[in-house]
């Protein structure tokens, strides 16, 4: 076991060195001002360490004929520069010229059409790399250090997944360190439209709402009274405080409800956003726990690349389960059954069809019943065959030893599974 751990600490140390001077005097400039729905003006200035490389790529851009206009590259010191944009693939690539290093300087504009389908009349605009919107250049699970400027107009306030600090007129500004290079999100709110509240948990949360659509008192109280326990629950499994100088956690999740399509709920390190609808008429509000719970297993921590054979059992229907256990460990095992019961329900009615897969082949997140009703009903029958307690301490011996590593694997929890009990492998291949 200490061979295992010290092999492991010596595979990080390298990873660290290998990317740790990639790039490097990050700064990331928005300007919303004068910007229409679902558009912002962006600068941003960087340098690139080649090393022993001819070139480097970084992810950039969305829609490809619609993404990004008016593009400018150049370098700091007028030097001629040699980069290709590939708009299909979302990548900008620099090559080398004679110098290992290069000073990058980009201007342009982007339209960012997930933001404008996604999350409806533009009440909020969510800039979130998670669909795709590569707003930013970076080089994916990679960290960085990032001073970042945001100007927003005086109608609007803005949320990041990173706390930034109000200078005056619209002005955020902040040092970020050592953060994950996809991770940063924006939310641009009307201030009209939205009716802000803080609470303490004792950690401080502020929630936003759309005014004339908020939730009642009752649900109120139930949101504060989940997002306390069930921080406290995920605190003790994991055995790490959500809020996490290491992880760049600094504060309790603030949630911000919308009004978008889709009822869309995302977990954004700084941020939860739902929909109100869901939030303030919905019967229960336990997919708030999921984004709770996504804290520490979800695409921030648990590094699985879409395309990866089990990406998403490794990123949602993990999660998911530890959701379903603290249902079971707040509300008791009676409504836990009612909400296996609700799985299986669901599941049967593809079971068996060409819809029904193996959870491991499922690499994008495109079969809800697959990931959030097959995969929890999976991990509930091993936890059946070897007790609850013993899958949930397995699976934060996967958070703990695995959270923040890149490549990861789904055969990664596989074979940690297989070392306690080699008898349920196959299980994990249904």
């Amino acid at each position: 076991m200490k061979n295992k751990i010290l092999a492991s600490i010596i595979c990080s140390f390298l990873y660290i060195i290998c990317h740790s001077q990639t790039i490097y005097n990050y700064t990331l400039n928005i300007d919303k001002n004068n910007q229409s729905e679902a558009n912002l003006h962006i600068n941003c200035s960087f340098t690139l360490d080649l090393q022993n490389s001819d070139s480097i790529s970084m992810k950039f851009g969305g829609d490809e004929k619609l993404s990004i206009e008016n593009l400018q590259v150049k370098t700091n010191n007028s030097l001629h520069i040699s980069y290709y944009y590939n708009s299909a693939l979302k990548e900008i690539t620099f090559y080398k010229c004679k110098d290992k290093t290069l000073s990058i300087i980009m201007d342009y504009n982007y339209t960012n059409l997930s933001s404008f389908f996604i999350y409806g009349e533009g009440s909020a605009e969510l800039w979130e790399t998670s669909f795709g919107e590569y707003f930013y250049p970076h080089i994916p699970n990679t960290n960085m250090d990032a001073t970042m400027n945001i100007i927003v107009p005086d109608s609007l306030s803005l949320i990041c997944s990173y706390p930034l600090m109000f200078i005056n007129a619209g002005k955020y500004s902040g040092k970020l360190k050592n953060i994950l290079s996809q991770s940063i999100t924006l939310a641009f709110i009307q201030n009209d439209v939205y009716h802000k509240t803080t609470e303490f948990l004792p950690n401080e949360i502020s929630i936003y709402q759309i005014k004339g659509k908020e939730c009642s008192d009752k649900r109120y109280k139930e949101l504060l009274q989940l997002t306390k326990a069930s921080i406290d629950y995920f605190n003790n499994i994991y055995d790490e405080d959500y809020i996490s100088i290491e992880r760049n956690i600094t504060t309790f999740p603030n949630f911000l409800f919308h009004d978008g399509k889709g009822f869309s709920n995302r977990y954004n390190i700084g941020f939860i956003s739902a929909s109100q609808e869901k939030f303030s008429t919905y019967l229960d509000i336990y997919p708030l726990v999921h984004e709770i719970g996504h804290r520490w297993l979800g695409e921030w921590t648990l590094l699985i690349n879409d395309g990866e054979p089990g990406a998403y059992f490794i990123k949602e229907s993990l999660n998911e389960f530890m959701t379903l256990m603290f249902i079971r460990h707040f509300y008791g095992t009676e409504l836990y059954m009612v909400q296996i019961e609700r799985c299986k329900s669901e599941y049967n009615k593809i079971k068996g069809t060409q819809l029904d897969v193996p959870i491991v082949n499922i690499v994008v997140n495109n079969n809800n019943t697959i990931v959030y009703r097959k995969g929890p009903i999976i991990l509930d029958h091993i936890a059946n065959k070897i007790g609850y307690e013993k899958l949930i301490h397995i699976i934060s011996i996967f958070y703990q030893e695995y959270a923040g590593k890149y490549p990861l694997k789904c055969s990664d929890f596989i074979d940690l599974v297989s070392k306690y009990y080699p008898n349920i492998k196959e299980l994990l291949y249904n």
